[in-house]
């Protein structure tokens, strides 16, 4: 068995060190690209909350220039960063790798996701958080050389799993993403090194700026296991939304593919136009990650079935345009306005218990990718003890998503880039 494990990891003490300075850069970049992040979003909402009519303006010119420079002068950067990532695992080629994760789209990514913030584009950060550790983890392979396609391609998983951890501080759903989702064709050996680094990225995370959790500590509700087939229903209702929305996004996402300026321009700027509507009917509201909005729902505030209909088709339109930018935290939010107006038909459980299983299986749907999904809500919630009835509502939504469109989300962009690449 100790040989079996040692085969699995590194022999050159030099490696390790290396896998250290990667994991405390990544913590420190992706600190300042979240904290960059956050002051954007801030800005814009604070702007538009006084002068609404500004997104009508800002919001579509922002589109067209992100999209605009990004597909003609930095490759790649484009979407979340997730496919990228599972597309870098799936190939055999060094080159392709090498123009997936680079340091150069690491930073393109870093200033498109400040601009779209900007811009009043909704959002996420957590996505390239993944993208921006995958690319310094691989970058760090200069210096650590590993030759081995296991190791190699483990190491861009633990990027990816780095990035969720720093972005969320969700140790234990960073692991379990890096293993449903970027590792999906992993040979299972590569998971001892993963979780070897995740831990010490988290304990590198800690020390760095705390531990305090993602959205609020919510450890104090809980809910009598007899009720949990209630919330059958919500996790359908959740599941089909979210497999039609991923439906929806890659029919949109493959209809628009242009090479023609003209037509990018075009398309950039009708859709930035599209998100700049909600922008200024939502006074902002819509626009960026959507976690401020989650903590109000949280506190039992209701934003109404207008915002969860905005975030859902300002999400659908900002994903469509291809501009940077993550899906976690912009469905979650989504999700926790579907809870917060189903929580009127359970008075027998704690609203804020119907929108973490809402928003669990919201994001269960979406991504496909239910253990992930439990565990980041959970642990940004310090809801741990949910976990029965999280597991319960996440697989129901991911198999009813599952029926809508079967190939997830992040494979098929994947895929897309694959293609892409071999042009």
């Amino acid at each position: 068995m100790k040989r079996f494990v040692l085969h699995q990891l590194p022999n050159e003490p030099k490696t390790y060190l290396s896998l250290l300075l990667a994991s405390l850069a990544s913590v420190v970049v992706i600190t300042f690209f979240l904290q960059t992040s956050d002051y954007a979003q801030h800005l814009f909402k604070s702007i538009v909350a006084d002068k609404p009519y500004l997104s009508l303006l800002i919001t579509p010119i922002v589109f067209v220039l992100i999209v605009y420079i990004a597909k003609y002068f930095c490759h790649y950067v484009q979407g979340s960063g997730i496919p990228q990532l599972i597309a870098a695992t799936d190939s055999r080629n060094k080159n392709i790798r090498s123009r997936l994760l680079s340091f150069r789209v690491a930073l393109g990514k870093i200033t498109f996701i400040f601009l779209g913030m900007l811009g009043g584009a909704p959002i996420g950060i957590e996505g390239p958080s993944i993208h921006i550790g995958g690319s310094i983890f691989y970058g760090f392979n200069r210096f650590i050389k590993l030759k081995r396609k296991l190791l190699i391609h483990g190491l861009i998983a633990i990027g990816g799993s780095a990035g969720l951890i720093v972005a969320f501080n969700a140790p234990i759903a960073g692991f379990l993403f890096a293993y449903e989702e970027i590792g999906r064709n992993l040979k299972k050996q590569a998971l001892i090194l993963i979780a070897i680094v995740s831990g010490i990225v988290y304990l590198f995370a800690t020390l760095y700026r705390g531990n305090e959790t993602y959205l609020s500590d919510m450890s104090n509700y809980s809910i009598d296991l007899l009720l949990i087939w209630q919330l059958v229903p919500l996790a359908i209702l959740a599941g089909f939304l979210g497999g039609i929305f991923s439906k929806i996004t890659l029919y949109l996402v493959n209809k628009f593919i242009t090479h023609t300026k003209f037509r990018v321009i075009t398309i950039a700027l009708v859709l930035g136009f599209i998100v700049a509507i909600f922008n200024y009917l939502s006074a902002g509201q819509i626009a960026g990650s959507g976690r401020e909005e989650v903590l109000l729902m949280l506190n039992a505030e209701k934003l109404g079935l207008d915002f969860v209909a905005m975030k859902y088709f300002a999400t659908l339109t900002s994903l469509t345009s291809t501009i940077p930018g993550g899906l976690f935290m912009p469905s979650i939010s989504i999700g926790a306005g579907i809870g917060s107006e189903a929580a009127s038909f359970y008075p027998q459980i704690d609203v804020q218990i119907i929108i973490i299983m809402a928003m669990i299986a919201y994001l269960s749907a979406v991504i496909r990718a239910p253990l992930t999904s439990v565990f980041v809500i959970l642990e940004m919630t310090a809801t741990l003890n949910l976990l029965i009835p999280g597991l319960m509502v996440a697989f129901v939504a991911n198999f009813v998503s599952k029926q809508i469109f079967a190939q997830p989300i992040y494979e098929a962009l994947a895929d897309n880039y694959l293609k892409l690449t071999e042009r």
